[in-house]
Parts: C-alpha cells; sequence; structure tokens
C-alpha cells in the first residue's frame, strides 16, 4: 500500500518515551505510514524497544543505527531513506494525536501542496500547561503563497515551526537541503531552509504535534540554551550566510526566522546569564555581527535588544520577562493572537 506519511524519528537515549512515541503512530491507517527511527548512537538500548514494535509492525516501522552525529544528522539519514509523499520529524520524546491521524492522511492524499501546516500543543510536564500553538489563516484547507503568508505573518508565524510544519517529500529532497549535524537547535534550519522555497502552503485546522516542554535536561530548557550558546550562534551564522542568497518572499522568510532565533540568543544572553556583563558583551557581539552580514535582520532585532538590555541592567530575568510577554496588556498592544 502506497506510503502516504514517512515520520522521521531521531532517537537518542530516549528510552523513556519511544514506546509512548511509537503507540501514538498505532491507529487505522498505520498501513499508511513509513515510521523511520533513526537511532543516533544511543546507550541505552532504546534500539530495542524500537526492534519490538518492528515485529509487530514490519510494513510500517523500520530501523536506522548510525553514530552518534546529533539531531540534524537523524534528519539528514532518515530524509534519505522516506519513502511516504509527505515527510514529518517527531522527536522521539514527544508524540501525535492519534485520533487526528487518519483525518491528517486523507488531506495529506488530497494535496499536493510543497508545506502542509498543522496546529501544536506544548505540554508543559513540570505545571501540566497546555498552550495551543495553531495558526489564523484567512480559511483553512486552500493554499497560499508565500507571498501571502508574508503579508500575514501574524496569522501564519506559529505554525511555521519545527513542530508545524509537514513537506511533499519530493520538495524537500530537491531542495538538497542538510541540515548542521552535531549541534542542538539545527531545527531552526529544518523550518527555515525549504520552506521559505515554497510556492504552496496550506493550513489545516488539526492537531497533530504534542510536543513535551519543562524537563530541564531538554535543550530548550534555559540553562541548557546559555550552556549551547555557542551552537545557537553556529546556527545563527549559516541562516545569515544561507539567507543574504535568496530573494523576494523566501529572502524575507527567511529574515524572519533568524530574527526569531536572533531574540532567543539575545534573551539567553542578556537575561540568563547571571554574569549579566558577559551576556552585554556577548549580545554586542552578536548585534554587531548582524549589522555587517545581515543588515536586515539587525534593524528588524536592535528595538529588541535595546529592551532587553535594559531588562538586563535592571536585574529582571527570564522568569519576569516571560510574565511580561504573557500578561494580556503585552499582547493587547502587540495585536497577538490568544493561546487559548
Amino acid at each position: 500500500m502506497e506510503k502516504i506519511l514517512s515520520i522521521i524519528i531521531p532517537s537518542y537515549n530516549s528510552k523513556p518515551f519511544l514506546a509512548k512515541c511509537l503507540d501514538s503512530l498505532l491507529c487505522e491507517c498505520t498501513d499508511r505510514l513509513d515510521i523511520i527511527v533513526v537511532n543516533d548512537g544511543s546507550t541505552d538500548g532504546c534500539e530495542q524497544i524500537a526492534e519490538e514494535y518492528i515485529a509487530k509492525y514490519p510494513a510500517s516501522i523500520s530501523l536506522i543505527n548510525k553514530v552518534n552525529g546529533g539531531h540534524g544528522s537523524g534528519i539528514n539519514v532518515g530524509s534519505e531513506k522516506a519513502v511516504g509523499k509527505y515527510l514529518k520529524v517527531l522527536d522521539a520524546d514527544d508524540w501525535f494525536l492519534t485520533e487526528n491521524i487518519p483525518e491528517f492522511i486523507k488531506a495529506l492524499e488530497n494535496t499536493d501542496a510543497d508545506v502542509v501546516l498543522t496546529p501544536h500543543h506544548t505540554i508543559n510536564i513540570s505545571n501540566g500547561e497546555v498552550k495551543s500553538w495553531r495558526c489564523f489563516p484567512p480559511q483553512f484547507g486552500r493554499i497560499y503563497t508565500m507571498d501571502e503568508v508574508m503579508s500575514q505573518w501574524k496569522n501564519f508565524d506559529r505554525s511555521l515551526t519545527f513542530h508545524g510544519i509537514t513537506y511533499r517529500t519530493d520538495f524537500y529532497k530537491n531542495e538538497g537541503i542538510k541540515l548542521s549535524e552535531k549541534v542542538f537547535y539545527e531545527d531552526h534550519e529544518y523550518a527555515t531552509f525549504p520552506c521559505s522555497k515554497a510556492k504552496s502552503i496550506l493550513p489545516l485546522d488539526l492537531f497533530i504535534y504534542e510536543y513535551r516542554i519543562g524537563d530541564v535536561t531538554q535543550s530548550v530548557s534555559a540553562a541548557n540554551q546559555l550552556k549551547r550558546i555557542g551552537h545557537t550562534e553556529t546556527v545563527l551564522k549559516r541562516m545569515t550566510a544561507e539567507g543574504k542568497s535568496f530573494t523576494g518572499a523566501a529572502a524575507l522568510y527567511c529574515a524572519k526566522k533568524t530574527h526569531l532565533l536572533l531574540l532567543s540568543f539575545l534573551v539567553t544572553s542578556l537575561l540568563c546569564d547571571k554574569n549579566r556583563k558577559a551576556g552585554r558583551q556577548r549580545a554586542d557581539e552578536m548585534m554587531s555581527f548582524m549589522d555587517k552580514e545581515y543588515h536586515e535582520v539587525y534593524e528588524m532585532s536592535k528595538k529588541h535588544c535595546k529592551i532587553l538590555k535594559t531588562l538586563n541592567r535592571l536585574h529582571i530575568g527570564l522568569t519576569g520577562y516571560n510574565r511580561i510577554l504573557n500578561s494580556k496588556l503585552y499582547n493587547k498592544v502587540r495585536h497577538n493572537k490568544s493561546f487559548d
């Protein structure tokens, strides 16, 4: 039976989570799925869990064992093997909403869009908070061009993410993108380089991805983002180098995505580093680089940087900053959509 969706699961020491991840993909249309677990040199035996599922579903689940090369290398290897009409990446500690997969498969069968967007939830395991990250197009289920998307950025941006994007497989492969390896945060490349070239984008009002957050061991925790700030810098510089070669709507999309990652870099440097002077110096160096190498992104970001440096000097940290971002007044002034 034709495979409609390839699901690439990069897996590194994910033994506590992988069974839940794979269970979430078992539904009435599992035979339409091409599930690829990429074992990235794990030492906890998580590949044995994958093998147990392969024994039960050999036509739908496969395993690739490889030496450790990082999250991006897992996606690179998995995408080469993907045979589904579309492909989507699912991290091994996350899961899909099982009950929505059949409708998702039907939608993918009936479109040839380069990119399909779906909303997702974040589930904070430390406090139980669930947030809905959705887009707000004028109409779901119709095709938009990148020009249309960029002219309505705030209606689309929350789904133009690693968790919200599904690529048509031949479109992704034809772009020839190889994600950075042996670094964290290359998921920003995944959501930027191929998507910027999309000619057709289809938003669906259908939650698929459930994103687990709130674990201090995750790469997205504040402590780890500071520890790996050099990784963010590496990805930012690659996005800068690539983005400057784009034109039109693709160039604006890449600039917007680079701007968002730059803001993350600035927040980490200015609000998470206890050595506030060192944080300011790191932020100044990056902004100087952007002013010289990617001036459009510098212009987008300089006002935000000024505000963050003020918070830095007032000794307002990440908790206080997030309280501001989540306030109703801030979101009303910014005309941001609700997360409800």
